[in-house]
């Protein structure tokens, strides 16, 4: 069935028929977790908005409560697909444990997303790393940051970016990559063979989607036009075709390895992988990271596997894709109501064992709103 394939390329939205149950359930569901987390919450957020190539990106400045400007500050970057300033929700965890370290927290509407303008579709790997340089800019020049160090956090298709970012700027600090891909064209048969598992085909149909699925792969790279991809997968059944802009995104990005760029990297890093994980295969991608690092510049490194995590470093005792249908509204359930115990256990420990390495400096020595 080749018209599978696009759910290891575009991230698939919910079917037409839970549209509406999808929109009264983020209403209830989000106002529920507004009076859950109110007055309970180490950080005030503020508003913010910067410009990048034409495009005006909003998003949100996560502040340790009793800060007036930020100290040492920590920059979002998005996954694959329409991902919002709080990733659903799944990024404000991160952002408390954050602030009781004293970082600030930045993310923001991807490009056509909630109230940023554009398309990410639009983008390369390339250009999403020149909007989060931007926003580093943003920071420093506009926000009161000034010197103070600055760490970069993506999950999944960021790990594409991260590098890019700290190998283009000298103020970088660090680099934290959660579930980060190595290879895009790997990555999409390695997931692409784990929905198959799951969805449980036998040994001949997982065989026939992957050649179809090899068939697409072939012309994206060789930059075919969208209509013979709707010629190629024209017929199939109940599947629905990825958008023409998503084509031109794949036709992009399908080169994409993070392996130079890790080779280049000057600070350190930490990568985090989940032994559960659907979308990217823990164990190669793991090995790749620790020999591309073991030959680069930087001055230390850490890579761990979490234990019983999937994708997102959630707990999970099985290895299935959740992007979907029900799966994905369970997704957001776990989200919303899991609360700091969102992640698997050893996930937050990492994270607060690597901070602790990079001290913010003290409130009293910063040279608050200072420009570069």
């Amino acid at each position: 069935m080749s018209t599978r394939i696009v759910t290891t390329h575009e991230p698939m939205t919910v079917r037409c028929k839970w549209r509406l149950v999808s929109a009264l359930a983020l209403i209830l569901l989000g106002l529920a977790m507004v009076i859950l987390l109110a007055g309970e919450e180490s950080f005030v957020r503020q508003d913010i908005r910067f410009e990048h190539d034409g495009n005006q990106l909003q998003g949100v400045l996560v502040m340790p409560r009793g800060d007036t400007a930020p100290r040492a500050c920590m920059v979002f970057v998005h996954g694959s697909g329409d991902i919002p300033r709080d990733a659903y929700g799944y990024y404000a965890p991160l952002w408390r444990l954050f602030a009781r370290q004293g970082w600030c927290s930045l993310a923001w509407d991807k490009p056509g997303v909630g109230d940023s303008s554009g398309d990410w579709r639009h983008q390369s790997m390339t250009d999403r790393a020149a909007e989060v340089s931007a926003a580093i800019d943003f920071l420093r020049e506009s926000h009161g940051l000034g010197t103070g160090p600055v760490g970069l956090i993506g999950f999944s298709q960021a790990g594409w970016v991260l590098p890019k970012v700290a190998n283009q700027r000298d103020d970088v600090a660090f680099v934290i990559s959660v579930s980060g891909a190595v290879n895009w064209m790997a990555q999409s048969r390695y997931s692409g063979r784990q929905r198959r598992l799951a969805e449980g085909l036998d040994a001949a149909q997982i065989a026939i989607e992957e050649a179809a699925s090899a068939r697409v792969d072939t012309l994206i790279q060789s930059g075919a036009p969208y209509s013979e991809y709707l010629a190629l997968v024209a017929g199939e059944p109940d599947q629905e075709p990825m958008s023409e802009a998503f084509w031109g995104f794949a036709q992009r990005n399908w080169s994409a390895d993070v392996r130079g760029d890790l080779h280049r990297l000057r600070v350190p890093m930490l990568a985090l992988f989940g032994s559960h994980d659907a979308y990217v295969d823990p164990v190669a991608s793991s090995e790749a990271y620790r020999q591309a690092l073991a030959r680069s510049q930087a001055p230390f490194f850490e890579i761990a596997i979490i234990d019983g995590a999937d994708h997102s470093l959630m707990p999970t005792n099985e290895v299935k894709p959740v992007h979907e249908g029900m799966a994905a509204w369970w997704l957001l359930l776990k989200i919303w109501f899991g609360g700091d115990d969102l992640y698997a256990d050893g996930m937050k420990a990492r994270l607060e064992q690597w901070l602790g390495r990079f001290p913010e400096p003290p409130a009293d020595t910063m040279a608050r709103g200072e420009s570069r």
